[in-house]
């Protein structure tokens, strides 16, 4: 396989996830960045594309002059793929560009600025020849894609109790009113969109959720909250589940628990086996039995294979691997033309993407109403 050619919109001077595409996108040698519009400020998008080496030809004012401009360039010499992470307000304008450039596209989460939205750019990436998948990152840990297979192979039996929960407490003072950079778009709606701690975080609880479990949210009944006051988003979620099989759920998500960096976990109960998973141990899975024994299931090393760790505050070295086993799974789709994109739990893609905006419109929608409401897409 060629070594693919990176181009990244978004992630300018001060931004984590930019650096963490390039560094999990790279490692291997299977890919190499040769562009990219890092901010919409140009000196600041000169200022980034320097310091990581690019021609100064290649770093671009504006992701539209990026795409056009790449997508005259000789097969050889243009970008292959593009890596968009932006704020969530242009998830969808920047995909359908370069997925109508030709371009092949991998997107952070959440997919769009609204539902409406992702149900276009839906629509847009079926049509296109590009393949497109997003970042859930835990969908990338082996441990959680080994749960996934010990559920549906019912070694834990017809699951009856769920729950997820995701708390982290950066937000937990008004650190927006003193230009916190990731605060200030995050909690903006004319950035983030109609959710803020719910699109942020809540959108990966509720995907591995769905994910590992093989089960879709039927319904639920949400209290979206926003307990820092003066805050324009919301930062707690409450929401109790009602998945396809009649089995009953938790999630939970905020980012004002004082003190919490990074505590994400999961509990799957089956009739036969739980299943518990928290990402303070990321490397250790745990069944439950009846008679109250429990085996301890480990990750393994990949022989022959580096993975790139990188210390990120409240992250363990398993998040930049989640990054780099996604990323190797969307070259290999790539590299088979993989279009559509067959079922891959390191995968996600488009329909992923389009069920997290569901999620977000849904539960605002009930958190309103205070009613129960219906789930289905």
């Amino acid at each position: 396989m060629n070594t693919l050619k990176m181009g990244i919109i978004g992630g300018g001077p001060g931004s984590m996830i930019g650096d963490i595409h390039k560094i999990t996108a790279t490692p291997s040698g299977k890919a190499q960045l040769v562009c990219g519009a890092f901010s919409s400020d140009p000196k600041k998008s000169q200022e980034k594309g320097k310091s990581l080496g690019l021609d100064q030809n290649r770093i671009y004012d504006s992701f539209q002059d990026m795409i056009y401009k790449e997508s005259k360039l000789p097969q050889a010499e243009r970008m292959d793929f593009v890596a968009i992470t932006t704020p969530n307000y242009l998830h969808a304008e920047v995909s359908k560009l370069a997925l109508e450039a030709g371009f092949h596209v991998m997107c952070d989460k959440p997919l769009s600025f609204d539902l409406e939205e992702a149900i276009d750019l839906q629509k847009v990436v079926r049509k296109a020849k590009g393949i497109f998948a997003m970042t859930y990152t835990y969908r990338g840990y082996p441990l959680l894609k080994k749960a996934a297979d010990l559920v549906a192979s019912q070694h834990l039996g017809n699951i009856r109790k769920v729950r997820v929960n995701y708390s982290q407490g950066w937000l937990s003072n008004m650190i927006e009113a003193d230009g916190h950079k990731q605060a200030l778009w995050r909690t903006d709606p004319t950035k983030s969109g109609n959710g803020g701690t719910i699109a942020d975080i809540g959108t990966h609880a509720f995907n591995l959720l769905e994910s590992v479990t093989g089960l879709r949210v039927s319904r639920l009944c949400a209290d979206v909250s926003t307990l820092v006051k003066g805050r324009q988003l919301d930062d707690d979620t409450n929401i109790i589940l009602e998945m396809e099989n009649g089995a009953k759920g938790v999630l939970s998500v905020s980012q004002i628990c004082t003190g919490e960096d990074n505590d994400l976990s999961l509990q799957i109960y089956g009739d036969k086996a739980g299943l518990v998973w928290d990402n303070s141990q990321p490397n250790e899975l745990n069944l439950k039995y009846p008679d109250f024994t429990t085996d301890s299931i480990k990750s393994i090393e990949k022989e022959g294979e580096s993975m790139t760790e990188v210390n990120i505050p409240g992250h363990s070295p398993y998040f930049t691997e989640g990054f780099q086993n996604i990323y190797e799974a969307f070259f290999k789709a790539i590299e088979n033309h993989d279009k559509p994109l067959t079922h891959s739990f390191m995968l996600p893609g488009i329909e992923d993407g389009v069920r997290g905006m569901l999620f977000i419109e849904k539960a605002i929608e009930s958190s309103n109403k205070k009613v129960w409401i219906e789930l289905q897409n």
